[in-house]
C-alpha cells in the first residue's frame, strides 16, 4: 500500500512497528512461525461475509443469505468455528480476528492438520456485538457445523453465550479480557471455556507501579497528583476505570474528573473542556474504541493541557494512527494481550504482512493465530479432537509459546496470568505491554526484555 510506513528506528533510538490502512488479500503468505508455515485453506461463513482462502477461493452467500460451501469443503475436515464482528463498529478489531484466525488455520493444515484432516474455518458474525448474535453463533457452531473447536475475539458481558458452549463441552478460546467472564466461568465449575489473556483488572494494577517508576527516575514530574479518567459505559471499560482509580488512591492520588460516556462517541468537547478547566496530572481513558480513541487524542491535541495521555488497548489497532495522525506521537497505551517484539513476533508480522499487504495490529492478530495452533497441538495429542473430555483435561496442563508469549490456564479460573504484574517468569505467563507512540511508530516502553525504548515526556510535555 502506498501509504504504509516502513519499520526502523525513530529519532531517539526507539525501534518501532510502523503501521498502515488496511490493506487487500494479495495472496498466499509466505514461511510460517514457530516451525509451521502456510498453506491449506478456510471454508465457508454462517454470516454472508467472505473468507479467503490459500487457494483463492472463499465463501458464496446463497439467495436466502445462507452461506454455501466453498469449492475446497470436504466431509474429511475438520470445522473450526470464529466468532468475531467482521462488519460494523467493531470491525476493525474484528478483521484482525479473522485474518489472525486465517493464518492460524493455514499453518496448522501445512503442517499436517489435526490427526491428517484439514482444518476448515467457519465465521460467524457478531457485528453489533449483540447478545443475541452471540447465541445465535454458539448454536449454530455447536450444533449443525458441530466445530471441534470456537474462537472468539470478545464475548457478551452478562456470559448469554456461555451455556450453550458449557453443555456441549467443546473447546471455546476468546480474548475478552473480562473479569466476570473468569468468575462465571469459575462460580458454575465450567470446564471448557478458556480466556486466552489476563483479565482487565491488570490494566491499572500494572499501569500505576510503571507509572510511578517514571516519577521515580525522574523522566515525568507530574503537574499535579490528580487523574481524568474517563470511560465507556460498558462493564469492561468501567471495570477498568474504577480498578485504576483504587490503585491511584493507593500511592496518593486524587480523581476530580470521573467521566462516563456512551461508545461509540466522536464529540469529546465536553469532557475535554473539564479536563481543560481543571489539568490533572494524567489523562486515563478505558474507552477500547480506535475510533474514539483517535478522535479523543486528535481534539485533545487542538489545546493539551499539561498531563499524560494514556489510552487503553485500542490504539493496537492499525486505524488508530491512520485516523489520529500525528495526534498519537506521545500517547502511551498497554494491552494484556499484544504480539512481542522479538524475533517470533515479527516473523508473524512478516507472514501477515506477505499475504495481506498491510501492517498486523497488535493484540487480536497473533492471539488468533496462537490459540488456534494450541488448540491443534493439544488436540492432535488427544485419541480424538471430538474427544472434548479429553482434549479439555490436556489444555488445562498446557503451556504454549506463541508470537503473543506463552499461554498457560490458571486451574480453576481458566485464564492466562499476567507478566510481570502476577507472575514474574514470562515462560509461564504473557506479558502486559505498554507501549509509547512515537513518530507514528509503536515502540514497546515495557517489560523488559521486551522493552524496545524507553518512555519519553510526549511533545506537549517536553
Amino acid at each position: 500500500m502506498s501509504d504504509q510506513t516502513p519499520q526502523g528506528d525513530d529519532e531517539s533510538g526507539d525501534e518501532g512497528v510502523g503501521v498502515s490502512r488496511r490493506g487487500f488479500l494479495t495472496g498466499i503468505g509466505v514461511a510460517g512461525v514457530v516451525g509451521l508455515a502456510v498453506g491449506g485453506g478456510v471454508g465457508y461463513a454462517t454470516a454472508p461475509k467472505s473468507s479467503g482462502s490459500a487457494s483463492g477461493g472463499g465463501s458464496t452467500t446463497g439467495p436466502t443469505g445462507e452461506p454455501s460451501v466453498s469449492p475446497s469443503a470436504s466431509s474429511e475436515t475438520i470445522k473450526v468455528g470464529l466468532v468475531a464482528p467482521v462488519t460494523g463498529p467493531y470491525s476493525g478489531d474484528g478483521q484482525e480476528m479473522q485474518r489472525g484466525a486465517e493464518l492460524g488455520v493455514e499453518a496448522v493444515n501445512k503442517a499436517g492438520g489435526v490427526h491428517g484432516r484439514q482444518l476448515e474455518l467457519v465465521i460467524a458474525d457478531v457485528s453489533d456485538l449483540s447478545p443475541e448474535l452471540y447465541v445465535k453463533a454458539a448454536q449454530r457452531l455447536t450444533g449443525e457445523v458441530a466445530a471441534a473447536a470456537v474462537f472468539s475475539g470478545y464475548c457478551t458481558y452478562d456470559q448469554a453465550e456461555y451455556p450453550t458452549y458449557a453443555k456441549v463441552g467443546v473447546p471455546m478460546f476468546h480474548f475478552n479480557t473480562y473479569q466476570g467472564n473468569v468468575d462465571y466461568v469459575k462460580d458454575n465449575n465450567i470446564t471448557n471455556i478458556y480466556e486466552g489473556c489476563p483479565t482487565e483488572i491488570w490494566y491499572g494494577k500494572g499501569f500505576v507501579p510503571l507509572m510511578q517508576s517514571w516519577i521515580d527516575q525522574g523522566l515525568w514530574k507530574p503537574s499535579s497528583k490528580t487523574a481524568a479518567i474517563v470511560t465507556s459505559n460498558d462493564p469492561y471499560s468501567i471495570s477498568i476505570a474504577k480498578a485504576v482509580q483504587e490503585d491511584l488512591k493507593k500511592i496518593g492520588w486524587t480523581t476530580p474528573i470521573y467521566e462516563e460516556v456512551v461508545a461509540p462517541t466522536a464529540d469529546w468537547g465536553p469532557v475535554l473542556a473539564k479536563i481543560r478547566a481543571t489539568p490533572p496530572g494524567l489523562i486515563f481513558v478505558t474507552d477500547y474504541i480506535a475510533g474514539d480513541l483517535a478522535a479523543f487524542s486528535k481534539q485533545f491535541a487542538t489545546a493539551p493541557t499539561p498531563s499524560l495521555l494514556y489510552q487503553q488497548y485500542g490504539p493496537s489497532i492499525p486505524e488508530y494512527i491512520e485516523l489520529a495522525g500525528d495526534a498519537a506521537n506521545g500517547v502511551i497505551w498497554s494491552t494484556t494481550i499484544g504480539l512481542l517484539p522479538d524475533a517470533i513476533g515479527k516473523a508473524f508480522a512478516d507472514l501477515y504482512r506477505a499475504k495481506y499487504n498491510a501492517e498486523p495490529g497488535l493484540s487480536q492478530a497473533g492471539g488468533q493465530f496462537d490459540i488456534i495452533q494450541m488448540w491443534a497441538r493439544t488436540a492432535n495429542q488427544a485419541d480424538d479432537p471430538m474427544n472434548f473430555t479429553r482434549v479439555n483435561e490436556l489444555l488445562k496442563t498446557a503451556i504454549y509459546r506463541g508470537v503473543n508469549g506463552t499461554y498457560s490456564f490458571t486451574p480453576g479460573e481458566l485464564s492466562v496470568p499476567p507478566y510481570p504484574d502476577l507472575i514474574n517468569d514470562p515462560s509461564l505467563a504473557m506479558a502486559h505491554l505498554t507501549y509509547q507512540i512515537k513518530d507514528l511508530k509503536q515502540v514497546c516502553i515495557a517489560p523488559d526484555p521486551y522493552g524496545q525504548g524507553t518512555f519519553t515526556l510526549p511533545p506537549w510535555l517536553a
